[in-house]
């Protein structure tokens, strides 16, 4: 497990069964590298007022598998796209 900061930022990386990573931020972090952490556990709180959110505060979640990026949602069972601007169709 990973927790420090990147690019000013505070990021926790967490490695999972199945060649699963999940990255978090931006967070003022409340692990630090190498702990051990569980399902639930609170890994930081999220720092707001950082460049390019529309928001106050917002997350970044992203999951890789191995070296490639998926869909996290897909993850959590909310299944989707993953697209850049928004979609309209049927």
């Amino acid at each position: 497990m990973f927790a420090g900061q990147v690019a000013g930022r505070g990021v926790v990386s967490i490695d999972h069964d199945g060649g699963l990573r999940t990255t978090y931020q931006p967070l003022a972090l409340t692990v630090t590298a190498g702990d051990q952490v569980y399902r639930g556990q609170m890994l930081g709180t999220l720092a707001a007022g950082h460049p390019g959110c529309p928001e106050p505060a917002c997350l970044h979640f992203g999951v890789r598998r191995g070296e490639e990026y998926v869909d996290p949602l897909a993850l959590i069972g909310e299944p989707s796209e993953i697209r850049l601007k928004p979609w309209e169709g049927d």
